[in-house]
């Protein structure tokens, strides 16, 4: 059986909203000519395409963007969801952005894409120093956490994770990562999956990925070998990876 390995993008492959590097790059071409990966990420398809080279991409056997939500081949979608969110869920997080106690807002607050609302007190417009000085407050304050925790709260169809350095993903019950696998054991069987993820936490956008692959999926099929691999950026991705 040949292993199939599923990475996540942002933090796990790329420095977190950046291009892949060159070193990087280079090392991953011949593992990917030699294995069947899978990128899984919880951006849409435009935001792949400026973090990941093309070259990349096409040696890939797929893609699936908005948390699994719609899946690429070659560049081409061959299959997504969308989904309508309640008013009330805007209403909310409007609230949110005029309460919030971080001193810098940036704009593009909420950024609807299929499937999956995104979320930002500080404003995706925010530049790398922004984000960095935002993801510093955060570990100190938890505000994700806690916007979090409160969306499940009130609407208790929608699930919510904290992914990237300055956002929560908004999605339907399920209609998270866990999807890509789905999706891959229908296509591989029971080839044995590598899963690297830099958000694999409780309540993080990569935990559904490591649930399925730890409990109940792997004694339904009675697969071998799954491996969950924590990593906290590239260069402890490539690390691990050479060890291979």
């Amino acid at each position: 059986m040949k292993r199939v390995f599923v990475f996540d993008i942002d933090g796990t492959l790329t420095p977190s909203r950046q291009r892949m590097t060159d070193e990087f790059t280079e090392f991953f071409l011949p593992f990917c000519k030699k294995h069947s990966v899978y990128l899984v990420t919880g951006s849409d398809y435009a935001k792949v395409l400026e973090q990941v080279p093309k070259r990349v991409l096409i040696l890939v056997k797929g893609v699936f963007t908005c948390a699994g939500n719609q899946y690429y081949e070659n560049g081409t979608l061959l299959h997504g969801k969308q989904v309508t969110f309640p008013k009330e869920l805007y209403s909310f997080l409007e609230e949110k952005i005029t309460h919030t106690e971080y001193h810098t807002k940036t704009g593009n607050h909420i950024e609807v894409r299929p499937s999956l609302l995104n979320f930002s007190t500080v404003g995706r417009n925010c530049t790398q120093e922004q984000r960095e000085e935002y993801c510093h407050w955060d570990l100190g304050s938890g505000e994700r956490k806690e916007l979090r925790d409160e969306v499940k709260q009130r609407f208790p169809e929608l699930d919510c994770t904290i992914g990237g350095e300055i956002s929560i993903d908004i999605y339907p019950m399920g209609h998270d990562k866990s999807q890509a696998i789905t999706f891959i054991r229908d296509r591989h069987g029971i080839s044995p999956i590598s899963f690297f993820g830099d958000k694999l936490h409780h309540g993080g956008n990569d935990f559904p990925v490591y649930s399925v692959l730890n409990t109940k999926d792997r004694r339904r099929y009675a697969i071998p070998l799954d491996i969950v691999v924590p990593v906290k950026e590239w260069k402890e991705t490539m690390k691990k990876l050479k060890n291979i």
